[in-house]
């Protein structure tokens, strides 16, 4: 895995990249009715805060559908749990601090320190990076909104100027569960429920040595690019993280902090050149939402930002595929083909993708011919 002095996207970048407005993307459209109409899902989960969880409960008429049973649905509603609590309570504020600061003089031992806290709290992995202002939304869009308890849609996002450092952290997702999707597999709750006990309990030890701490999961700036700059993968065709050692199959959080850490450099595992020439996403999308060819610097719609050379996702075909499922979908996580469990083998075609594009077709070939991104219906076991 080769470190860079700069980002994998800073070389695609065409002009001043504007910061994104978060009731511009997906979530905040759903919400305001602008996929579905509101008044064709009032019968659906009773109780659910946000259009998005209405939209995607359980359907009575799927009864006995395998992967789409009460029992699935069940799983995921308490996957959530500990996701729910901390949106509504924790995330995108900060907390009363300790009187007494630790000595964070000497940048390389707090950082130490710090990524090994949040190993141990549960990131798979953790990334430091300086706090680039574009990545911050510009407003509260409107599903973050409702979820946090503390804002309302349109209302602006400005990070303290305290803020030194972003601590990005990866929870990984289950491979067998992430096999399921399209059906309801559980595994992506469970992750988020992770997301907000690592990035709430890193903000709280920080807090404690005497600084101040904000954790975030998806609200108040995009975790993507911070990821990256952060050293922790590079962004893929179907507009997600890839990293070297889960792939896609990750989700991410971060705590904006005022400790003083040493960043983290960006890294090169192959992504760029390997998505350049695999489409396995793109035609596995149920929603038609993953662009084919080349790269592009115009927005397919205002969920998109802009002047970056990227593959952009049209968000209202990728929710639209998800309501008309009935629950959310990774199958373009699920057949990417670095989205691999760990292996002698697998470890072997990862080290060759990072150096060398070669290969790349034919390891393109050989992943569809032994059916890695196939669906399997796997249960829990006992």
């Amino acid at each position: 895995m080769s470190k860079r002095n700069e980002a994998s996207y800073e070389r695609f970048i065409t002009g001043p990249i504007p910061r994104f407005d978060d009731r511009n993307g997906g979530f905040s459209k759903l919400q305001r009715g602008e996929i579905i109409d509101l008044d064709n899902i009032v019968t659906m989960q009773k109780g659910a805060a946000t259009v998005i969880e209405r939209a995607l409960s359980r359907d009575p008429a799927r009864k006995g559908k395998k992967g789409y049973e009460q029992e699935d649905y069940a799983l995921k509603q308490a996957g959530r749990t500990i996701d729910v609590y901390v949106r509504k309570n924790l995330f995108s504020r900060d907390s009363e601090v300790d009187e007494n600061k630790v000595d964070d003089s000497e940048k390389a031992t707090i950082t130490r320190k710090i990524k090994r806290v949040t190993g141990w709290f549960g990131a798979d992995l953790v990334g430091i990076c300086e706090v680039n202002p574009a990545w911050v939304y510009t407003h509260w869009g409107d599903n973050n909104a409702i979820r946090s308890g503390i804002a309302k849609s349109g209302d602006p996002i400005e990070l303290p100027s305290w803020v030194k450092s972003a601590i990005v952290m990866v929870i990984a997702m289950d491979y067998q569960r992430l096999r399921r999707s399209p059906a309801a597999e559980g595994g992506t709750d469970l992750a988020y429920s992770k997301m907000a006990f690592t990035a709430a309990s890193v903000a709280t030890y920080i807090r404690s040595l005497g600084y101040h701490a904000i954790p975030c999961g998806n609200d108040m700036a995009l975790s993507i690019p911070l990821a990256v700059d952060a050293g922790l993968g590079e962004l893929g065709r179907n507009g997600v993280l890839i990293t070297r050692q889960f792939g896609p199959r990750v989700r991410i959080c971060k705590v904006f902090t005022e400790l003083s850490l040493e960043p983290d450099s960006p890294v090169d595992i192959g992504v760029q050149h390997f998505c350049e020439r695999c489409e396995i996403c793109a035609k596995s999308c149920p929603g038609q939402a993953i662009k084919y060819g080349a790269r592009t610097d115009k927005a397919w719609d205002d969920s998109n930002s802009m002047n970056l050379l990227k593959w952009p996702v049209k968000s209202m075909n990728c929710l639209s595929y998800w309501i008309k499922n009935r629950a959310d979908c990774a199958v373009c996580l699920r057949t990417c083909p670095f989205n691999k469990p760990k292996g002698p083998l697998h470890s072997v075609v990862r080290k060759t993708v990072e150096t060398t594009s070669w290969f790349d077709r034919f390891f393109i070939k050989t992943d569809k011919v032994f059916k890695y991104g196939k669906q399997v219906l796997t249960e829990l076991q006992d």
